[in-house]
């Protein structure tokens, strides 16, 4: 190539670089100027933010006791929750101010005495085997963690008479989570599995008692006012509760009288209303605006070198607060719409990868406006995908045990099974997408077809009453 030939070739490079680079900095002054103001607050965004009013004094409130329940020995559980409550909301008015890793860590202080859980009770898999087949092979280790547990126990049959749920810790990233009671649900269930074995009729009955109301206070929780969190965890207790129901009323030597022609106190069905997550999608609303919001972004932004700070300018410039939580509200009321119809859900999760997909080119020019908010939105949001299915199937569950309830009541026999369910799809059928429950005459099991992803090993599937032989 001649030396013309090369400038030439140069010549045109250089050009080409030019237009580029005046190309890019005009898109970016274009995206600077697109960007330059926020959005106000739209009155759905506004209408999330307000957290209904909180029916329950302290004393009545199940949310509380959870958050006091390892209060140390002889202690008040409400008085320790209440405690730890105030302690959190005073510690983020703190933190708001002051925003000092020093505050930030208080938040997060518990006390060194607290009670705790004394031995190993893992051997009782509620969720993935038979409580009431497995207890009597473990009665002494059983005996043991009874004695040894005396007053975790107490505190949780005192649980059980609360009225109510609402998580009344201030809205937060770091609001405080009580340790789920695992371990003790789990003794409960293998006490009251021994329990309804005992020769005393009424230590028989009050054992079903105390199930009946453990299945209210996880229905309080899973319709009261919180967070995804207990509301899985009710949902999980409550699979655990009806397992064991559900074995009970298998067995034909457990006697349920006078339960037997109570349907209603001891396998209600719960209205549709009843599994709709839409009120946790709203409290985690709340607590994503407050992180949007809170003091973690000044602590880094405070911390961070010059050359850091400049990139968190021009990244907060494409980064609108009140555009992002306009954003969130809609992507939010979207979820509790679909949580709240099953038919609405699969629609939603239907449009949601096109809807991705067909925005995915707008986020991407950069004269878009807010796009570190959209990009936030849908990546929050998308993430409430697998919780409406996990509670209709806990529907599902609750319904397969009320039918094997009312094959044990009517004495239904197994060749009559398959009309009698066909008779009653209330109790037969799945209600989040109408499928019948599938009988195993082999097993003499009947088990849901669940819609969401479970873990292989847990139960959706019962045991059938069968009456003694004729003759």
């Amino acid at each position: 190539m001649t030396a013309r030939g090369l400038a030439k070739v140069l010549r045109s490079l250089g050009i080409g670089v030019l237009t580029l680079t005046a190309l890019t900095c005009l898109l970016l002054l274009l995206a600077l100027l697109v960007n330059a103001r926020d959005e106000p607050l739209a009155p759905e965004a506004r209408a999330l933010l307000t957290a209904p009013a909180n029916p329950y004094a302290p004393a009545d409130n199940a949310y509380v006791a959870l958050q006091g329940f390892d209060a140390p020995p002889a202690e008040s559980v409400i008085a320790a929750g209440t405690a730890r409550i105030e302690q959190y909301n005073r510690s983020v008015d703190a933190a708001l101010r002051d925003p000092s890793a020093a505050n930030l860590e208080r938040l997060k202080r518990r006390d060194a005495h607290r009670l705790a859980f004394k031995g190993d009770v893992s051997f009782i898999r509620p969720l993935e085997s038979s409580v009431w087949n497995e207890a009597p092979q473990h009665e002494e280790q059983i005996q043991t963690l009874v004695a040894d547990n005396h007053e975790l126990l107490l505190r949780y049959l005192d649980l059980l008479l609360l009225r109510g749920y609402y998580e009344s810790a201030r809205a937060s990233a770091l609001t405080p989570s009580a340790d789920a009671p695992n371990e003790v649900r789990r003794l409960f269930l293998a006490q009251l599995a021994l329990q309804m074995r005992a020769r005393s009729h009424f230590e028989r009955q009050l054992g079903l008692a105390e199930l009946e109301l453990d299945i209210r206070l996880w229905h309080r929780v899973l319709t009261g006012e919180g967070t995804l969190l207990w509301k899985m965890l009710a949902i999980a207790f409550l699979q655990s509760d009806y397992l064991l129901l559900a074995d009970l009323i298998a067995d034909p030597n457990v006697d349920l009288a006078p339960r037997e022609a109570y349907a209603e106190a001891l396998v209600p069905l719960f209205d549709a209303g009843d599994w709709d997550l839409g009120r946790a999608f709203a409290a985690e609303f709340r607590i994503q605006v407050a992180t949007l919001r809170g003091p973690e972004a000044e602590t880094a932004a405070r911390s961070a070198g010059w050359l850091e700070r400049s990139g968190n300018r021009l990244s907060d410039h494409f980064l609108k607060l009140n555009a992002t939580e306009n954003l969130f509200a809609r992507q939010t009321r979207l979820w509790m719409a679909a949580a709240a119809d099953p038919s609405k859900y699969f629609r939603t999760v239907a449009g949601s990868a096109a809807g991705l997909a067909r925005d995915r080119s707008h986020w991407l020019l950069p004269w878009s406006y807010n796009p570190l908010g959209r990009l936030l939105a849908a990546g929050v949001t998308d993430a409430y995908r697998p919780y409406p299915p996990r509670a209709w199937d806990e529907a599902a569950l609750q319904r397969l045990v009320r039918v094997g309830y009312e094959i044990r009541q009517r004495r239904i026999a197994a060749s009559d099974l398959a009309p009698f369910l066909q008779a009653h799809p209330q109790w037969s059928r799945h209600p989040a997408d109408g499928r019948p429950f599938l009988w195993d005459a082999g097993t003499r099991e009947l088990r849901v077809q669940p819609v969401a992803q479970h873990p292989s090993t847990w139960r959706f599937s019962i045991r059938i009453w069968q009456g003694p032989p004729a003759g």
